[in-house]
C-alpha cells in the first residue's frame, strides 16, 4: 500500500514500485520484480494498493521497496512527483505481507 502525504495533489498518474537487491554497496541495485499502476488515484492522506510476485531470493540478499508516483508519466523523476525516500526492507523470503511505502512530494 502506498501512503500519500497531506501535500499530495488530487489527480491521477503512473505509479511505479521497484523491488530491488540493495545487497552489492559499490554497484546499482538490480531490479527484482516491479508492478506499474497506470492510472492510480493521487489524493492527500490517501492510500493506493500494489501487489507483485517476487522469485524467491537467497536469504543473505538484502531487498529494498523504492516507489515513483510520476504525475507527467514521462518515467523520469520531475518536480511535484512523489518518491519513498527512505529504506524500505523486504523480507528476501516467504510472504512479505502488507507494506505501507510512505512517499513524499519532490
Amino acid at each position: 500500500m502506498v501512503a500519500f502525504p497531506a501535500d499530495a495533489p488530487a489527480t491521477t498518474a503512473l505509479l511505479i514500485v521497484e523491488l530491488r537487491d540493495v545487497s552489492y554497496a559499490d554497484d546499482s541495485a538490480p531490479l527484482v520484480a516491479s508492478t506499474q499502476v497506470t492510472e492510480a488515484t493521487v489524493r492527500p492522506h490517501g492510500r493506493c494498493p500494489f501487489e507483485f510476485d517476487a522469485p524467491e531470493m537467497p536469504a543473505a540478499a538484502s531487498l529494498s521497496l523504492r516507489c515513483h508516483i510520476d504525475l507527467t508519466r514521462d518515467r523520469t523523476v520531475t518536480t511535484g512527483d512523489l518518491l519513498s525516500t527512505q529504506s524500505l526492507p523486504v523480507s528476501p523470503t516467504g510472504d512479505a505481507g502488507p507494506l505501507v511505502v510512505p512517499v513524499v512530494v519532490i
